[in-house]
C-alpha cells in the first residue's frame, strides 16, 4: 500500500527498481542478497511486512520471519553493499500505556506479536555494521490508502449494508494517509537523517472518532456507536493509546505531516479522482 504509493514519487526524480513479494522474498537471504549485488542501489526502502495485526497473533514464525528475519537480511545486505537504508516501522513496538505522546527515545514494551516482530525487526537493522551510511527507521502509525486493505475502506465498505457500525472509542492513534508519508520520504532523501524518526499525520483521535468521520462524508451516513477494546473480541491486543509525537522532523527541517482531518479530506477528493479516471479507462 504503502510502496504503491511511494514508487512514482520516487520515480519522478530518481531510478527506482520497485521488487514486488514475487521477485524479492526477504525471508529467503540468499534472495536478497544477489538482488542487492545485482542492482548496487544507492537507497533501499523496506516497505515489506506482515501487517496483519490479528494473523500475527495466529502466524508468529511468519511474522518473525518476514517483520524481524526479513529486515534484518534487508539490513546486511545493504550493509555490504554501502547502501543507506530506510526501514518503515510502527508505534505497535509501544505499549500505548503512556498519557502523552511518544517519542523516538521512549521505551518500547510491544504487547503484540506483530509489535514484538517490529521492534525485534528494528534492533536487527540497528546493530548492523554500517559503515557507509547509517539507516532511518521511520516509525509510523494506522495506515490507509487507495493501494490496499485498510481501516477507512473496511468503514466505508461495513456502512454500505445501512447497519449501524460498533467501533472501539478506546484506542487512540494518529490515522496517516500513505500518500503523505510518501512525500515525507521523499523529502528525507535529501537530508542526513538516521537512527529512530516518528512519521505520522498531526493530531489524533480514537478509532470511534475516525470511524465518524469516515461515515459522515457518505451521502447517507450510518449511527456508529462507541465500544471498548473487550467488545471487540480480537486475538491481539492493541495499545490504547499509541501517539506519536513527530516534533524531530522539524529539528531535520522539515514539516510534520497535515493534521489527519485534513489529510482524511485529501483522500476523499484523491479516491474519487482515481475511481473517475477507472471509469474513464
Amino acid at each position: 500500500m504503502l510502496g504503491k504509493d511511494l514508487v512514482p514519487l520516487l520515480a519522478a526524480k530518481h531510478d527506482v527498481i520497485a521488487l514486488s513479494r514475487a521477485e524479492c522474498d526477504i525471508t529467503d537471504p540468499s534472495v536478497v542478497n544477489a538482488l542487492i549485488r545485482k542492482n548496487a542501489p544507492n537507497l533501499i526502502i523496506n516497505c515489506a511486512a506482515f501487517t496483519d495485526v490479528d494473523g500475527c497473533e495466529r502466524e508468529p514464525e511468519k511474522a518473525f520471519a518476514v517483520n524481524a528475519a526479513g529486515a534484518g537480511h534487508i539490513a546486511r545486505a545493504a550493509s555490504v553493499a554501502g547502501a543507506r537504508l530506510f526501514h518503515i516501522s510502527t508505534d505497535y513496538v509501544f505499549d500505548g500505556m503512556k498519557s502523552t505522546p511518544y517519542n523516538e527515545n521512549d521505551a518500547t514494551n510491544p504487547i503484540s506479536v506483530y509489535g514484538q516482530s517490529k521492534l525485534q525487526g528494528e534492533q536487527l537493522v540497528l546493530q548492523q555494521n554500517w559503515t557507509a551510511s547509517s539507516p532511518l527507521i521511520l516509525r509510523t502509525a494506522w495506515l490507509y490508502g487507495l493501494q490496499g486493505s485498510n481501516f477507512v475502506e473496511k468503514i466505508l465498505a461495513a456502512a454500505q449494508s445501512g447497519r449501524d457500525l460498533k467501533v472501539v472509542a478506546d484506542q487512540r492513534g494518529c490515522p496517516t494517509w500513505t500518500m503523505h508519508l510518501a512525500g515525507k520520504i521523499v523529502e528525507l532523501i535529501t537530508t542526513a537523517a538516521d537512527g529512530i524518526l516518528h512519521v505520522a499525520n498531526s493530531g489524533n483521535c480514537s478509532r470511534f472518532e475516525f470511524a465518524q468521520a469516515i461515515v459522515a462524508r457518505l451521502p447517507n451516513p450510518v449511527k456508529v456507536t462507541p465500544v471498548d477494546t473487550s467488545h471487540a473480541n480480537r486475538p491481539a491486543r492493541r495499545p490504547p493509546c499509541s501517539i506519536l509525537d513527530c516534533s524531530r522532523l522539524e529539528s531535520l527541517g522539515l514539516k510534520k505531516l497535515p493534521d489527519w482531518k485534513s489529510a482524511l479530506e485529501d483522500y476523499f477528493r484523491s479516491r474519487k479522482e482515481s475511481f473517475a479516471e477507472s471509469l474513464v479507462k
